[in-house]
C-alpha cells in the first residue's frame, strides 16, 4: 500500500474522529503517530471494543462496522470510483454523512469513501490535530478539504446516494 493512501486513509480519519480508538490494519500504525497532539490507541485485530474510527481497505460487512463504532464514529474505506453509487447507497442506508474523496498518485485518481454517524470531514475537521501533523508527503490539512471536493458532473451523478 502506498504511503499516500495510508496517510490519506488514517489521517482523514484521525482529523475528523474526536476520539482515539481505532481499529485498522497494523500498517497504519505509523501514521497516527504523526499526529502530536493526540495519543490514539491502535487496535489491528477485532475485539469487543467500540472504536471511534475504523480503517478497511476493502469495505466488508456494514452492519458489523456500523455496530462497532461508537456514537460519533468514523469508517474509512476505498471506493471502486468517485462515482461508486452501489456502496455510497448501501452505506447511506446507516450512516449520517456519506461522501466519496480522493488521492492523486502518479497522475491518477484513486476513490476512497468517508462515512460516519455524525461527524463531516470537512466542518468538523479537527485543526489542532491536522494543524499539527508531521512528517507527512502528501497530507496536510488543505489537501484535507481540496480532496472532497468534486467536480460538478461527478456530483450530479452521486448527490442521490451520498449524504453530505
Amino acid at each position: 500500500m502506498s504511503q499516500i493512501k495510508k496517510e490519506m486513509m488514517a489521517l482523514v480519519g484521525a482529523c475528523v474522529s474526536e476520539g482515539t480508538k481505532v481499529l485498522a490494519p497494523s500498517e497504519f500504525n505509523s501514521e497516527f503517530k504523526k499526529i502530536i497532539t493526540a495519543k490514539f490507541d491502535i487496535f489491528n485485530e477485532d475485539s469487543e471494543e467500540k472504536y471511534d474510527l475504523i480503517i478497511e481497505d476493502k469495505p466488508t460487512d456494514y452492519i458489523k462496522i456500523y455496530q462497532k463504532l461508537n456514537d460519533k464514529g468514523v469508517y474509512i474505506t476505498t471506493a471502486e470510483s468517485l462515482a461508486d453509487k452501489a456502496l455510497f447507497e448501501n452505506l447511506s442506508k446507516m450512516f449520517y454523512i456519506v461522501l466519496p474523496y480522493y488521492y492523486i498518485e502518479e497522475n491518477k485518481i484513486y476513490p476512497l469513501v468517508f462515512a460516519s454517524k455524525k461527524p463531516h470531514p470537512t466542518a468538523d475537521i479537527i485543526r489542532h490535530r491536522s494543524d499539527f501533523v508531521e512528517n507527512t508527503y502528501y497530507y496536510h490539512t488543505d489537501i484535507h478539504l481540496a480532496s472532497f471536493v468534486m467536480p460538478k458532473y461527478i456530483f450530479e451523478e452521486i448527490k442521490n446516494f451520498i449524504k453530505m
